[in-house]
C-alpha cells in the first residue's frame, strides 16, 4: 500500500489566532470555510505562521462570530490535519483573497502582526472543523 492512501495524521495544535484573511458567503446547503493566519508554537521559543482553514456546517458558528480579541490570552490546543495541497505563501493567502489593487501588507483588516512578516515565506496549511473548534475551546486553559 502506498503512502498517497493513507489519511492525514491529524495533530493537536497549541495555537495563536492572528487574524480571518477570507470568510466565504455562506450557503445554506453545503459545508463552508473560511481561512485564517494563526501561530503555532514550533520549539519552547519559536513561533510559525501557519494557514488555518475552518470549515463548518450552515448551523455551526463561523470562526470569525467568536470575539477572540477580547478573549483572555490562552493556549488553544486545536486538533488539526495537515492539508500540504493549499500551502501558499503569506503573499499569496492575503492577495487571493483581498483587494488586488492594494499591496498585501497595505490591506486593511490586515492584523498588525503581520504587516511586517515576510510575504514570500510559504504558510504550511492546517484544516480543522467548527466540531474540533468547540472541543478545543471548552478545553483550553488561560495563560
Amino acid at each position: 500500500m502506498d503512502a498517497s492512501s493513507n489519511p492525514p495524521a491529524v495533530e493537536e495544535l497549541p495555537l495563536g489566532f492572528l487574524g480571518v484573511v477570507f470568510a466565504a458567503p455562506g450557503t445554506s446547503f453545503f459545508s463552508n470555510f473560511e481561512v485564517f493566519v494563526a501561530r503555532r508554537r514550533v520549539g519552547k521559543d519559536q513561533l510559525q505562521l501557519i494557514k488555518l482553514v475552518y470549515e463548518f456546517l450552515p448551523y455551526q458558528r463561523r470562526l470569525s462570530e467568536y470575539d477572540l480579541n477580547n478573549l483572555p490570552p490562552r493556549v488553544i490546543k486545536l486538533r488539526v490535519t495537515p492539508d500540504p495541497s493549499c500551502d501558499e505563501s503569506l503573499g499569496q493567502v492575503i492577495q487571493s483573497h483581498t483587494d488586488p489593487a492594494l499591496p498585501a501588507t497595505q490591506y486593511p483588516k490586515l492584523p498588525a502582526a503581520l504587516r511586517s512578516a515576510d510575504m514570500n515565506a510559504v504558510l504550511p496549511c492546517y484544516r480543522t472543523t467548527a466540531d474540533d473548534f468547540q472541543k478545543a475551546m471548552s478545553t483550553s486553559r488561560p495563560q
